[in-house]
Protein backbone atom coordinates (compact mmCIF):
# COMPACT_ATOMS: atom_id res chain seq x y z
CA UNK A 1 0.00 0.00 0.00
CA UNK A 2 2.87 2.36 0.87
CA UNK A 3 4.56 1.70 -2.48
CA UNK A 4 1.30 2.37 -4.32
CA UNK A 5 0.80 5.64 -2.45
CA UNK A 6 4.36 6.70 -3.23
CA UNK A 7 3.87 5.90 -6.90
CA UNK A 8 0.68 7.90 -7.02
CA UNK A 9 2.44 10.83 -5.38
CA UNK A 10 5.21 10.69 -7.99
CA UNK A 11 2.64 10.70 -10.80
CA UNK A 12 0.78 13.61 -9.21
CA UNK A 13 3.96 15.64 -8.83
CA UNK A 14 4.89 14.93 -12.46
CA UNK A 15 1.46 16.06 -13.61
CA UNK A 16 1.69 19.26 -11.56
CA UNK A 17 5.16 19.96 -12.98
CA UNK A 18 3.85 19.51 -16.51
CA UNK A 19 1.01 21.93 -15.81
CA UNK A 20 3.41 24.45 -14.31
CA UNK A 21 5.54 24.32 -17.45
CA UNK A 22 2.63 25.57 -19.57
CA UNK A 23 2.16 29.32 -19.86
CA UNK A 24 -0.77 30.83 -17.96
CA UNK A 25 -4.00 30.59 -19.91
CA UNK A 26 -2.48 28.14 -22.38
CA UNK A 27 -4.92 26.34 -24.65
CA UNK A 28 -4.31 23.55 -27.12
CA UNK A 29 -2.24 20.37 -27.22
CA UNK A 30 0.97 20.14 -25.21
CA UNK A 31 3.69 19.09 -27.67
CA UNK A 32 6.81 17.29 -26.50
CA UNK A 33 8.87 17.11 -29.70
CA UNK A 34 8.12 20.59 -30.99
CA UNK A 35 9.27 23.42 -28.75
CA UNK A 36 6.86 26.16 -29.81
CA UNK A 37 3.73 26.68 -31.87
CA UNK A 38 1.00 29.21 -32.51
CA UNK A 39 -2.39 28.93 -34.24
CA UNK A 40 -4.22 32.10 -35.31
CA UNK A 41 -7.33 32.99 -37.26
CA UNK A 42 -6.06 33.96 -40.72
CA UNK A 43 -8.87 36.50 -41.14
CA UNK A 44 -8.58 38.49 -37.90
CA UNK A 45 -5.19 37.48 -36.49
CA UNK A 46 -6.80 36.31 -33.24
CA UNK A 47 -4.60 33.83 -31.36
CA UNK A 48 -6.45 30.57 -30.77
CA UNK A 49 -3.87 28.27 -29.19
CA UNK A 50 -0.16 28.14 -28.54
CA UNK A 51 2.83 26.86 -26.65
CA UNK A 52 5.90 29.03 -25.97
CA UNK A 53 4.57 31.24 -28.74
CA UNK A 54 6.64 34.28 -27.71
CA UNK A 55 9.91 32.36 -27.24
CA UNK A 56 12.68 33.83 -29.41
CA UNK A 57 14.09 31.03 -31.56
CA UNK A 58 16.12 30.50 -34.74
CA UNK A 59 13.58 30.44 -37.59
CA UNK A 60 15.64 28.95 -40.46
CA UNK A 61 14.03 29.41 -43.89
CA UNK A 62 10.59 30.52 -42.70
CA UNK A 63 12.47 33.83 -42.59
CA UNK A 64 11.78 33.93 -46.33
CA UNK A 65 8.08 34.63 -45.72
CA UNK A 66 9.05 38.21 -44.88
CA UNK A 67 11.52 38.39 -47.79
CA UNK A 68 8.94 37.23 -50.33
CA UNK A 69 6.23 39.38 -48.78
CA UNK A 70 8.26 42.57 -49.17
CA UNK A 71 9.19 41.67 -52.75
CA UNK A 72 5.52 41.10 -53.60
CA UNK A 73 4.59 44.37 -51.91
CA UNK A 74 7.07 46.32 -54.02
CA UNK A 75 6.23 44.52 -57.28
CA UNK A 76 2.46 45.06 -56.93
CA UNK A 77 1.82 42.11 -59.24
CA UNK A 78 4.38 43.05 -61.91
CA UNK A 79 6.82 40.15 -61.76
CA UNK A 80 8.60 40.58 -65.10
CA UNK A 81 11.28 42.93 -63.73
CA UNK A 82 14.75 41.69 -64.70
CA UNK A 83 17.07 41.44 -61.68
CA UNK A 84 20.85 41.19 -61.89
CA UNK A 85 22.70 38.89 -59.49
CA UNK A 86 25.43 40.70 -57.57
CA UNK A 87 28.72 39.44 -56.16
CA UNK A 88 27.33 39.46 -52.61
CA UNK A 89 24.24 37.50 -53.62
CA UNK A 90 26.46 34.55 -54.44
CA UNK A 91 29.65 34.83 -52.41
CA UNK A 92 28.12 35.89 -49.09
CA UNK A 93 26.90 32.27 -48.91
CA UNK A 94 30.37 30.75 -49.32
CA UNK A 95 31.03 28.08 -46.72
CA UNK A 96 27.45 27.95 -45.45
CA UNK A 97 26.44 24.76 -47.27
CA UNK A 98 23.03 26.32 -47.83
CA UNK A 99 20.30 25.67 -50.37
CA UNK A 100 20.67 27.56 -53.66
CA UNK A 101 19.95 27.39 -57.39
CA UNK A 102 23.52 28.12 -58.52
CA UNK A 103 22.97 31.73 -59.55
CA UNK A 104 26.05 33.39 -61.02
CA UNK A 105 27.36 36.90 -60.56
CA UNK A 106 26.03 39.01 -63.44
CA UNK A 107 23.21 36.58 -64.23
CA UNK A 108 19.89 38.21 -65.04
CA UNK A 109 16.60 36.60 -64.03
CA UNK A 110 12.98 37.73 -63.94
CA UNK A 111 11.59 38.56 -60.52
CA UNK A 112 9.00 35.80 -60.93
CA UNK A 113 11.71 33.13 -61.27
CA UNK A 114 13.46 34.40 -58.16
CA UNK A 115 10.24 34.39 -56.16
CA UNK A 116 9.42 30.80 -57.03
CA UNK A 117 13.03 29.75 -56.47
CA UNK A 118 12.79 31.23 -52.97
CA UNK A 119 9.39 29.70 -52.25
CA UNK A 120 9.84 26.22 -53.71
CA UNK A 121 13.60 25.56 -53.77
CA UNK A 122 14.20 27.69 -50.65
CA UNK A 123 17.12 29.20 -52.56
CA UNK A 124 19.24 31.46 -50.37
CA UNK A 125 20.94 33.09 -53.36
CA UNK A 126 17.52 33.99 -54.82
CA UNK A 127 16.45 35.39 -51.43
CA UNK A 128 19.55 37.62 -51.47
CA UNK A 129 18.57 39.01 -54.87
CA UNK A 130 15.03 39.68 -53.62
CA UNK A 131 16.47 41.57 -50.65
CA UNK A 132 18.48 43.77 -53.01
CA UNK A 133 15.35 44.30 -55.11
CA UNK A 134 13.33 45.84 -52.28
CA UNK A 135 16.31 47.08 -50.25
CA UNK A 136 17.69 49.76 -52.53
CA UNK A 137 20.31 47.60 -54.19
CA UNK A 138 22.00 45.96 -51.20
CA UNK A 139 21.28 42.93 -49.03
CA UNK A 140 21.83 45.09 -45.97
CA UNK A 141 19.18 47.52 -47.20
CA UNK A 142 16.80 44.62 -47.65
CA UNK A 143 17.41 43.42 -44.08
CA UNK A 144 16.75 46.96 -42.81
CA UNK A 145 13.44 46.92 -44.70
CA UNK A 146 12.57 43.57 -43.12
CA UNK A 147 13.19 44.89 -39.61
CA UNK A 148 11.27 48.08 -40.42
CA UNK A 149 8.30 45.94 -41.42
CA UNK A 150 8.61 43.99 -38.16
CA UNK A 151 8.37 47.29 -36.29
CA UNK A 152 5.42 48.45 -38.37
CA UNK A 153 3.56 45.23 -37.54
CA UNK A 154 4.22 45.82 -33.85
CA UNK A 155 6.06 42.52 -33.36
CA UNK A 156 8.22 42.26 -30.25
CA UNK A 157 10.21 39.05 -30.67
CA UNK A 158 11.78 39.23 -34.13
CA UNK A 159 15.06 40.56 -35.46
CA UNK A 160 16.58 39.68 -38.83
CA UNK A 161 20.21 39.85 -39.94
CA UNK A 162 19.77 38.12 -43.31
CA UNK A 163 16.96 37.48 -45.80
CA UNK A 164 17.20 33.68 -45.89
CA UNK A 165 17.43 32.30 -42.35
CA UNK A 166 20.95 30.92 -41.96
CA UNK A 167 21.34 30.68 -38.19
CA UNK A 168 22.84 33.64 -36.36
CA UNK A 169 22.60 34.61 -32.70
CA UNK A 170 21.05 37.96 -33.67
CA UNK A 171 18.58 36.39 -36.10
CA UNK A 172 15.46 35.21 -34.30
CA UNK A 173 11.69 35.22 -34.26
CA UNK A 174 8.76 33.65 -32.40
CA UNK A 175 5.86 31.48 -33.52
CA UNK A 176 3.41 34.29 -32.83
CA UNK A 177 5.45 36.75 -34.90
CA UNK A 178 5.87 34.30 -37.79
CA UNK A 179 2.13 33.65 -37.89
CA UNK A 180 1.41 37.39 -38.01
CA UNK A 181 4.08 37.94 -40.68
CA UNK A 182 2.44 35.29 -42.87
CA UNK A 183 -0.96 36.89 -42.31
CA UNK A 184 0.46 40.25 -43.44
CA UNK A 185 2.24 38.69 -46.43
CA UNK A 186 -0.96 37.00 -47.62
CA UNK A 187 -2.33 40.49 -48.22
CA UNK A 188 0.45 41.38 -50.70
CA UNK A 189 -0.28 41.01 -54.44
CA UNK A 190 0.50 37.50 -55.69
CA UNK A 191 1.89 36.14 -52.43
CA UNK A 192 -0.83 33.56 -51.87
CA UNK A 193 -0.36 32.22 -55.40
CA UNK A 194 3.35 31.99 -54.65
CA UNK A 195 3.15 29.83 -51.54
CA UNK A 196 0.21 27.68 -52.66
CA UNK A 197 1.70 26.49 -55.97
CA UNK A 198 1.89 22.69 -56.20
CA UNK A 199 2.92 22.29 -59.85
CA UNK A 200 6.55 22.11 -60.95
CA UNK A 201 7.91 25.54 -61.86
CA UNK A 202 10.18 25.91 -64.90
CA UNK A 203 12.88 28.59 -64.94
CA UNK A 204 14.08 29.17 -68.47
CA UNK A 205 17.80 29.59 -69.37
CA UNK A 206 19.28 33.01 -68.66
CA UNK A 207 22.07 35.12 -70.09
CA UNK A 208 24.67 33.05 -68.18
CA UNK A 209 22.92 29.75 -67.52
CA UNK A 210 22.04 27.64 -70.59
CA UNK A 211 20.36 24.94 -68.51
CA UNK A 212 16.66 24.97 -67.63
CA UNK A 213 16.00 24.86 -63.89
CA UNK A 214 13.02 23.03 -62.36
CA UNK A 215 11.56 23.74 -58.93
CA UNK A 216 9.31 21.16 -57.30
CA UNK A 217 7.24 21.27 -54.12
CA UNK A 218 9.27 19.98 -51.18
CA UNK A 219 6.63 19.75 -48.46
CA UNK A 220 5.37 16.23 -47.77
CA UNK A 221 2.36 17.66 -45.94
CA UNK A 222 1.12 19.06 -49.29
CA UNK A 223 2.07 16.21 -51.65
CA UNK A 224 -0.98 14.07 -52.36
CA UNK A 225 0.96 10.83 -52.69
CA UNK A 226 2.76 11.32 -49.37
CA UNK A 227 1.74 9.35 -46.28
CA UNK A 228 1.89 12.66 -44.39
CA UNK A 229 -0.44 14.52 -46.74
CA UNK A 230 -2.90 16.95 -45.05
CA UNK A 231 -5.56 18.12 -47.53
CA UNK A 232 -6.47 21.24 -45.55
CA UNK A 233 -3.02 22.83 -46.00
CA UNK A 234 -3.19 25.31 -48.88
CA UNK A 235 0.30 26.78 -48.74
CA UNK A 236 3.40 26.66 -46.60
CA UNK A 237 7.06 27.48 -46.04
CA UNK A 238 9.45 25.00 -44.51
CA UNK A 239 12.76 25.60 -42.75
CA UNK A 240 15.72 23.67 -41.39
CA UNK A 241 19.19 24.27 -40.02
CA UNK A 242 21.20 22.16 -37.58
CA UNK A 243 20.67 24.80 -34.91
CA UNK A 244 17.04 25.74 -35.64
CA UNK A 245 15.97 22.16 -36.38
CA UNK A 246 12.66 21.98 -38.30
CA UNK A 247 10.40 25.00 -38.60
CA UNK A 248 7.12 25.33 -40.45
CA UNK A 249 4.36 27.82 -41.17
CA UNK A 250 1.24 27.20 -43.21
CA UNK A 251 -2.13 28.48 -44.31
CA UNK A 252 -4.86 25.86 -43.89
CA UNK A 253 -8.59 25.91 -44.59
CA UNK A 254 -11.44 23.55 -43.78
CA UNK A 255 -15.18 24.19 -44.06
CA UNK A 256 -14.61 27.89 -44.56
CA UNK A 257 -12.36 28.32 -41.49
CA UNK A 258 -8.93 29.69 -42.42
CA UNK A 259 -6.08 29.19 -39.97
CA UNK A 260 -2.37 29.95 -39.85
CA UNK A 261 -0.21 27.48 -37.93
CA UNK A 262 3.47 28.07 -37.12
CA UNK A 263 5.86 25.63 -35.45
CA UNK A 264 9.52 26.14 -34.54
CA UNK A 265 12.14 23.64 -33.40
CA UNK A 266 10.68 20.24 -34.11
CA UNK A 267 13.51 17.89 -33.32
CA UNK A 268 12.95 15.55 -36.29
CA UNK A 269 11.18 15.95 -39.62
CA UNK A 270 8.72 13.25 -38.61
CA UNK A 271 8.05 15.16 -35.38
CA UNK A 272 7.11 18.16 -37.48
CA UNK A 273 4.75 16.10 -39.63
CA UNK A 274 3.04 14.49 -36.66
CA UNK A 275 2.77 17.66 -34.60
CA UNK A 276 1.38 19.82 -37.41
CA UNK A 277 -1.23 17.12 -38.07
CA UNK A 278 -2.11 17.06 -34.37
CA UNK A 279 -2.45 20.84 -34.23
CA UNK A 280 -4.63 21.13 -37.32
CA UNK A 281 -6.85 18.20 -36.31
CA UNK A 282 -7.35 19.86 -32.95
CA UNK A 283 -7.95 23.33 -34.40
CA UNK A 284 -10.49 22.30 -37.02
CA UNK A 285 -12.39 20.23 -34.46
CA UNK A 286 -12.50 23.18 -32.04
CA UNK A 287 -13.24 26.10 -34.35
CA UNK A 288 -15.93 25.17 -36.83
CA UNK A 289 -17.66 28.50 -37.40
CA UNK A 290 -17.67 32.19 -36.58
CA UNK A 291 -19.58 34.06 -33.89
CA UNK A 292 -20.87 37.54 -34.68
CA UNK A 293 -20.01 40.06 -31.97
CA UNK A 294 -22.50 42.92 -32.21
CA UNK A 295 -21.25 46.50 -32.42
CA UNK A 296 -22.48 49.59 -30.66
CA UNK A 297 -21.70 48.44 -27.13
CA UNK A 298 -19.06 51.12 -26.48
CA UNK A 299 -19.46 54.77 -27.53
CA UNK A 300 -17.18 57.73 -26.84
CA UNK A 301 -16.82 61.31 -28.06
CA UNK A 302 -13.74 62.17 -30.11
CA UNK A 303 -12.73 65.79 -30.53
CA UNK A 304 -12.05 66.86 -34.12
CA UNK A 305 -9.65 69.70 -34.91
CA UNK A 306 -8.82 71.61 -38.06
CA UNK A 307 -7.84 75.08 -39.18
CA UNK A 308 -5.93 75.73 -35.99
CA UNK A 309 -8.69 74.90 -33.53
CA UNK A 310 -11.36 72.48 -32.45
CA UNK A 311 -14.22 71.95 -34.90
CA UNK A 312 -16.40 69.83 -32.65
CA UNK A 313 -16.78 66.22 -31.61
CA UNK A 314 -18.13 63.05 -33.18
CA UNK A 315 -19.46 59.90 -31.54
CA UNK A 316 -17.24 56.84 -32.06
CA UNK A 317 -18.53 53.34 -31.43
CA UNK A 318 -17.26 49.79 -31.87
CA UNK A 319 -18.27 48.33 -35.27
CA UNK A 320 -18.66 44.67 -34.28
CA UNK A 321 -16.54 41.75 -35.44
CA UNK A 322 -16.79 38.10 -36.46
CA UNK A 323 -14.61 35.84 -34.30
CA UNK A 324 -13.71 32.17 -34.01
CA UNK A 325 -14.78 30.96 -30.56
CA UNK A 326 -14.18 27.53 -29.06
CA UNK A 327 -17.09 25.34 -27.92
CA UNK A 328 -18.60 26.67 -24.72
CA UNK A 329 -17.64 30.28 -25.44
CA UNK A 330 -20.22 32.87 -26.50
CA UNK A 331 -20.32 36.57 -27.31
CA UNK A 332 -20.63 37.13 -23.56
CA UNK A 333 -17.01 35.99 -23.21
CA UNK A 334 -15.82 38.82 -25.46
CA UNK A 335 -15.16 42.31 -24.06
CA UNK A 336 -14.43 45.48 -26.00
CA UNK A 337 -12.68 48.78 -25.32
CA UNK A 338 -11.95 51.73 -27.60
CA UNK A 339 -8.43 53.03 -28.19
CA UNK A 340 -8.75 56.67 -29.25
CA UNK A 341 -6.32 59.58 -29.61
CA UNK A 342 -6.90 62.70 -27.53
CA UNK A 343 -7.87 64.55 -30.69
CA UNK A 344 -8.30 63.80 -34.39
CA UNK A 345 -6.77 66.32 -36.81
CA UNK A 346 -8.74 66.50 -40.06
CA UNK A 347 -6.81 65.15 -43.04
CA UNK A 348 -4.49 62.96 -40.95
CA UNK A 349 -4.61 59.17 -40.63
CA UNK A 350 -6.96 58.07 -37.89
CA UNK A 351 -5.24 55.91 -35.26
CA UNK A 352 -8.30 54.56 -33.48
CA UNK A 353 -9.30 50.96 -32.77
CA UNK A 354 -11.89 48.78 -31.13
CA UNK A 355 -10.03 46.12 -29.13
CA UNK A 356 -11.98 42.89 -28.71
CA UNK A 357 -10.66 40.48 -26.09
CA UNK A 358 -11.69 36.84 -25.90
CA UNK A 359 -11.60 35.60 -22.31
CA UNK A 360 -11.03 32.01 -23.32
CA UNK A 361 -9.93 30.35 -20.10
CA UNK A 362 -8.81 26.79 -20.77
CA UNK A 363 -10.82 26.52 -23.99
CA UNK A 364 -9.01 29.19 -25.97
CA UNK A 365 -6.12 31.58 -25.56
CA UNK A 366 -7.12 34.82 -23.86
CA UNK A 367 -6.21 37.15 -26.70
CA UNK A 368 -7.25 40.36 -28.44
CA UNK A 369 -7.77 41.73 -31.92
CA UNK A 370 -7.73 45.41 -32.92
CA UNK A 371 -10.32 46.53 -35.45
CA UNK A 372 -9.75 49.94 -37.13
CA UNK A 373 -12.46 52.53 -36.51
CA UNK A 374 -13.98 54.96 -39.01
CA UNK A 375 -15.45 58.39 -38.36
CA UNK A 376 -18.94 58.36 -39.84
CA UNK A 377 -20.08 61.70 -38.37
CA UNK A 378 -17.59 64.03 -40.06
CA UNK A 379 -19.98 65.14 -42.83
CA UNK A 380 -22.64 66.17 -40.31
CA UNK A 381 -19.99 67.96 -38.24
CA UNK A 382 -18.86 69.93 -41.30
CA UNK A 383 -22.46 70.92 -42.07
CA UNK A 384 -23.09 72.11 -38.51
CA UNK A 385 -19.90 74.19 -38.44
CA UNK A 386 -20.36 75.71 -41.92
CA UNK A 387 -20.26 79.51 -41.81
CA UNK A 388 -18.61 79.61 -38.39
CA UNK A 389 -15.28 81.26 -37.73
CA UNK A 390 -12.53 79.19 -36.22
CA UNK A 391 -10.54 80.85 -33.40
CA UNK A 392 -7.38 80.94 -35.51
CA UNK A 393 -9.30 82.67 -38.29
CA UNK A 394 -10.91 85.46 -36.20
CA UNK A 395 -8.08 87.89 -36.98
CA UNK A 396 -8.65 87.40 -40.71
CA UNK A 397 -12.46 87.41 -40.73
CA UNK A 398 -14.13 89.06 -43.77
CA UNK A 399 -15.13 92.21 -41.80
CA UNK A 400 -11.61 92.69 -40.45
CA UNK A 401 -10.13 92.08 -43.87
CA UNK A 402 -12.47 94.65 -45.50
CA UNK A 403 -11.61 97.33 -42.91
CA UNK A 404 -7.87 96.68 -43.23
CA UNK A 405 -8.07 96.82 -47.04
CA UNK A 406 -9.98 100.11 -46.92
CA UNK A 407 -7.47 101.68 -44.55
CA UNK A 408 -4.63 100.49 -46.72
CA UNK A 409 -6.29 101.94 -49.81
CA UNK A 410 -6.76 105.37 -48.18
CA UNK A 411 -3.15 105.38 -47.03
CA UNK A 412 -1.97 104.43 -50.49
CA UNK A 413 -4.00 107.28 -52.08
CA UNK A 414 -2.61 109.80 -49.62
CA UNK A 415 0.94 108.70 -50.34
CA UNK A 416 0.31 108.85 -54.08
CA UNK A 417 -1.10 112.39 -53.81
CA UNK A 418 1.85 113.58 -51.76
CA UNK A 419 4.29 112.06 -54.20
CA UNK A 420 2.47 113.74 -57.12
CA UNK A 421 2.65 117.18 -55.48
CA UNK A 422 6.33 116.74 -54.70
CA UNK A 423 7.06 115.76 -58.29
CA UNK A 424 5.22 118.81 -59.69
CA UNK A 425 7.14 121.14 -57.45
CA UNK A 426 10.44 119.74 -58.59
CA UNK A 427 9.41 119.87 -62.23
CA UNK A 428 8.05 123.49 -62.18
CA UNK A 429 10.43 126.21 -63.64
CA UNK A 430 12.13 128.38 -61.04
CA UNK A 431 11.41 132.10 -60.98
CA UNK A 432 14.45 134.33 -61.52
Amino acid sequence: MTKLTAALCVLLLAALAALAALPAGAAGPALENTLAYCIIDADTGLVLAGQNMDMELHPASITKVMTMGLACEKAQGSWDTLCTVSHDDVYSLAGTDSSHIALQEGEQAPLQDLLYATAMASANDAANVLAEYFGGGTIEGGVEAMNAQVEELGLQHTHFVNPHGISNDEHYTSCYDVAQILRWALGQPGFQDLITRNEVYVMEPTNLQPVTRYFALDDSLRIGSSRYYIPSILGSKTGYTNIARYSYVCLAEQNGVRLICATIHSELKTDKYADVATLLDYAFSQWTGRTEIAGGTETRQLEVAGGGGAVGAVAVTDPGVSLLLAPGLTAEDVSVILELPDQYLMGSELEAFAVYTVNGGAAQETASVRVPLHLDGLAALFDSSRGGILPAAEDVSPAVVRWELAAAAVAALALAAAAFRLTRRRAAPRKT
